[in-house]
């Protein structure tokens, strides 16, 4: 997470010294951005065997909240390869995720089932493999994740309390050029 930016917008109106209104717009657009933390991931793991529950994706859950994982497992020796869209949330007491699979495609045989679980404060997506090969997991993920931080941040114009109200001294509609 990053800090709050403050939009500078001068002692008097019109004397130059605040931001311009594209650097105040970045600094607005960067504070909605930080109210919801996202990641966006890929990453390549590997199976071996068929021993189920094999963790091929995980993060801390404290970066989780929900979050769309795009899973391609396939069997490099074979043509066999599958792909799976998987939306998970975490439950509200951090201890299990809820998930479903769908939009499923196959080319020849399937060659895992997946499942999702909490374990020592990590949400992993496991791979359950049908057969006894080796497997590549290649894996999009997009998580989005709330602040822990009991703190609010308040967006306000430097110089001025975060809750006032914007306006002119003679209520007139503001315009740019």
């Amino acid at each position: 997470m990053s800090t709050y930016e403050i939009v500078n917008v001068g002692a008097l109106p019109n004397d130059g010294e605040g931001d311009p209104l594209r650097v105040a717009f970045q600094k607005i657009n960067n504070n909605f951005a930080n109210l919801y933390a996202t990641a966006t991931t890929t990453t390549l793991s590997y199976t071996i065997g068929d021993t189920p529950d094999q963790v091929i994706w995980q993060v801390p859950t404290s970066q989780f909240t929900h979050g769309t994982l795009q899973i391609r497992s396939g069997d490099p020796g074979t043509p066999d390869s599958q792909d799976i869209t998987i939306t998970a949330q975490l439950t509200n007491n951090l201890a299990g995720v809820r998930w479903t699979g769908f939009a499923t495609t196959f080319n020849g045989n399937a060659v895992t089932r997946y499942n999702m679980d909490v374990l020592s404060g990590n949400v992993r997506l496991l791979a359950l493999p049908i057969a006894n090969v080796v497997l590549q997991h290649f894996i999009s993920s997009s998580i989005s994740f709330t602040d822990t931080s009991d703190e609010v941040l308040l967006i306000g114009l430097d110089g001025f309390p975060a809750d006032s109200v914007m306006a002119t001294e003679s209520d007139i509609g503001i315009t740019t050029e």
